[in-house]
């Protein structure tokens, strides 16, 4: 019997995961302290081939290390044609975001 796909709520619609999709978690503080570690599970979830979900819930603040390795996930996923997407990105960032002025960069609605 096949796995059902995951399904995640986001605003109206709800997006279906692929089975085979890897799903990682965002830390509530994405900041420099823990890039290292999110730099290693990216890494890892690339070298595995599948379709990426992050799943921002429980971010509140994210630092602008943070931000720039996630915008050269996006950038490296868009020329490699690997699907990399967000789940319910939290709008905590999003004055940062708007800041930098990075939100296209990841994927993101306009904060």
């Amino acid at each position: 019997m096949d796995p059902t796909p995951e399904t995640f709520q986001t605003g109206e619609h709800a997006t279906e995961v692929p089975p085979e999709a890897t799903v990682i978690c965002c830390e509530a503080s994405l900041d420099i302290t823990g890039v290292r570690d999110l730099a290693d599970r990216l890494q890892q979830a690339r070298a595995a081939g599948r379709p990426l979900v992050l799943d921002g819930t429980q971010v509140e603040r994210a630092d602008t290390a943070a931000l720039q390795l996630l915008c050269a996930l996006f950038q490296d996923a868009e020329a490699d044609h690997w699907d990399v997407q967000w789940h319910q990105p939290s709008s905590s960032p999003a004055e940062r975001r708007k800041l930098l002025n990075v939100s296209a960069h990841l994927a993101l609605p306009a904060a």
